[in-house]
């Protein structure tokens, strides 16, 4: 298991939302409770641009809100705050959705000869793509040899491990 500190807290909301959402994220752990209107305010940003960023947090259960009446306004308002319990549930969701694409990725350079013409950005082609172009690159013209795929899966092995060595 793992512990995520306020610096992994934040970085969280960053990679989910952006600059904004750990902006957003520094005001809540500061001052819990605030309205959507006072973020804004705080923040500088249209008050529409918060709400979408809420409820974009909102999806992966990183805040909630209570509905309150507030007497000043005559009207219901969200208070908003952090689920900080909840950010470890989703970066072992997230963990786990990159191990299982991982495999995908394993299992299909495992299974597959790839050739490749070794030029950056040009794609790697299974034997049947690199027999129906003649063995000849279509985005570069260069000859497609066969790709030796050993770092790439020793990598994916290391973070493979990385990762279950995390979820335990």
């Amino acid at each position: 298991m793992f512990y995520i500190d306020t610096e992994g807290l934040l970085s969280v909301f960053r990679l989910i939302g952006g600059v904004e959402a750990e902006e957003l994220a520094k005001l809540l752990l500061a001052k819990p409770g605030m309205r959507e209107d006072e973020l804004a305010a705080a923040l500088q940003m249209d008050v529409k641009r918060v709400r979408k960023l809420l409820h974009q947090l909102s999806e992966f259960s990183l805040v909630a809100y209570d509905i309150v009446v507030d007497k000043e306004l005559n009207k219901r308002v969200f208070r908003w705050r952090l689920q900080q319990e909840q950010v470890q549930g989703v970066v072992k969701t997230q963990l786990k959705r990159i191990a299982e694409r991982l495999q995908i990725l394993k299992k299909h350079y495992e299974s597959n000869q790839l050739y490749w013409c070794g030029s950056e950005g040009c794609r790697k082609y299974t034997f049947d793509e690199a027999l129906d172009k003649f063995f000849k690159c279509p985005s570069c013209g260069g000859k497609l040899m066969v790709y030796d795929h050993s770092k790439l899966l020793k990598a994916v092995d290391d973070t493979l491990a990385e990762i279950n060595k995390l979820l335990e």
